[in-house]
């Protein structure tokens, strides 16, 4: 996320449930809604299973995150060890009035502990080697902070929001998987969400999002409105990135290099430190660029005509989205702020509401106007353990989200 360190036969046809139910149930029991004939719920296991005219109808505006192009395309990248489900509420009139998508992924909690743990932790895993690790079950925008939730307007939230709830923690329960996770929501979400608190989950924070809110008609004038030192600050950087060479191309047609890109990405993930999971592959970038088409865009920072450095941007309704960040081995130099700064450019040319900059490096971040916004999930476990671990998650999580600097006059 730019730092620099996821059948039934009814109208439809549906693959075989049998990746869903091969697994025994044995986990204890749990709180479900009341039996709500109105609905049927249908889990599928692959977004093309359903017509993309009929998921994308009920999504909404600024929700490329929720899309069927995006999902299809990250479940055809086959990141980490995912596998994809997707919960489908029906009426009586068998048109669709809720969906998400949910997947489950293998998470290494060992990654929360301090350090002078790290050595318990490695002689746990050499007799046993899944120690503190777990399959967790997340209802939410894979690789992407925000939900996957999509309620028809004018149904009744609460109601629907339980009843995919319920198909989250069942998905689970077939997988066994050791907790639920119904991520990612900002503090205006709240309202509709914190019901999930009454049904089993308890709110915990994720990560903070570091994103600018556009007040400005061009990019000339987002410097203007900076205090002087902040604004020298960046002028003295982009200067320096310049007389080093490096030049910011803008690429539509960026899958033919996705071996490339998915190197580069892999510099910046085998270096990064602290919490981490899912490593990119070539197939994450070529089917960004086949399935989202003019609705995604490459930034790659060159040298002497080479592509050094790149940053992958999804263009929503409303908000400009920095995904993920790669560059060439070897000592980094400006090419990360480079494309900070020519994400923020293209935000305010394309007169987004947000221009959303993902996760991590927030002290930098900041520097360029960014707020740091806290995130909150909702999360549920059959192991006491996994609870007793995901209670450092808020005392992990939130500093970050205090960040703060006086950038505009």
């Amino acid at each position: 996320m730019w730092s620099k360190a996821s059948g039934w036969k009814w109208g439809f046809s549906t693959r075989p449930r049998s990746a869903l139910t091969a697994r025994p149930l044995s986990a204890p029991p749990r709180r479900r809604a009341p039996r709500d004939p109105a609905f049927r719920t249908l889990i599928l296991t692959s977004i093309h299973d359903i017509d993309s005219v009929r998921w994308d109808a009920i999504i909404g505006l600024d929700a490329l995150p929720r899309s069927h192009a995006y999902l299809a395309a990250v479940e055809a990248a086959a990141i980490h060890d995912c596998q994809f489900f997707y919960p489908v509420v029906f009426d009586h009139d068998n048109q669709i009035v809720a969906h998400a998508c949910v997947y489950t992924i293998t998470t290494d909690f060992a990654q929360l502990l301090p350090n002078f743990l790290q050595g318990l932790v490695r002689a746990g895993r050499y007799l046993w080697p899944r120690f503190l690790q777990a399959l967790i079950t997340e209802c939410a925008s894979p690789l992407m902070v925000g939900h996957s939730i999509s309620i028809r307007e004018g149904e009744n939230q609460h109601r629907l929001l339980l009843k995919l709830a319920d198909a989250a923690a069942d998905i689970a329960y077939a997988q066994r998987s050791a907790i639920v996770v119904i991520r990612d929501f900002l503090n205006q979400d709240r309202s509709r969400f914190d019901v999930l608190q009454g049904h089993g989950f308890r709110r915990v924070c994720n990560l903070p999002l570091a994103r600018i809110e556009v007040r400005w008609k061009s990019y000339d004038e987002y410097l203007a409105s900076m205090r002087a030192r902040y604004r020298k600050d960046i002028k003295r950087r982009l200067a320096r990135a310049a007389a080093s060479g490096q030049k910011v191309k803008r690429v539509v047609e960026f899958g033919a290099n996705a071996v490339h890109w998915a190197r580069q990405a892999a510099t910046v993930f085998d270096s990064a430190k602290g919490f981490k999971r899912e490593a990119l592959t070539a197939d994450y970038y070529a089917n960004m660029a086949h399935f989202l088409g003019t609705n995604s865009l490459m930034l790659a920072v060159e040298r002497d005509g080479r592509p050094i450095a790149h940053g992958l941007v999804l263009l929503d309704d409303a908000t400009t989205i920095a995904t993920y960040f790669g560059r060439e081995p070897g000592k980094p130099g400006k090419e990360w702020f480079v494309l900070i700064n020519e994400v923020i450019r293209l935000g305010i040319e394309r007169q987004s509401r947000y221009i959303q900059l993902g996760l991590g490096s927030y002290e930098a971040k900041v520097l360029v106007g960014a707020t740091v916004e806290p995130v909150s999930i909702y999360c549920m476990s059959t192991s006491a353990p996994i609870n007793w671990l995901t209670r450092l998650i808020p005392n992990a999580f939130t500093r970050e989200s205090k960040l703060h600097a006086t950038i505009f006059r």
